[in-house]
């Protein structure tokens, strides 16, 4: 009897599991990376891939580009500090969505996803 009751309730928390959506952060892989659907397959080895956001220029340069600009039209002139502060700022802030396999870590860009 105890046996019977305990496999009722086991099948209504189930059927209770079942009917809630799914929850995000379940499907993370352990390195954080969200898994991706079947299409997003490593070209080189078949693995899974992962989504990632990758910068697009170096930070580094583009912050000491925005440096030099901001000296350069402080001290000198507005006509060239001016465009190397907005060329800075654009390569400090600029990224780019890849896809990044999860095994040989081959990184693919990924386009309109």
């Amino acid at each position: 009897m105890l046996e019977q009751v305990d496999v009722e309730r086991d099948e209504s928390i189930r059927q209770e599991d079942e009917a809630l959506p799914p929850n995000p952060d379940n499907d993370l892989d352990p390195t954080g990376h969200r898994e991706e659907p079947a299409a997003a397959r490593c070209v080189y080895c078949g693995e899974g891939m992962a989504r990632d956001v990758l910068p697009r220029f170096s930070r580094g340069y583009g912050i000491a580009v925005l440096i030099a600009g901001l000296l350069l039209a402080l001290f000198m002139s507005l006509l060239l500090g001016l465009p190397m502060v907005v060329i800075g700022a654009y390569m400090g802030a600029a990224s780019r969505p890849v896809w990044i396999c999860r095994a040989c870590g081959a990184v693919v860009d990924r386009f309109g996803s």
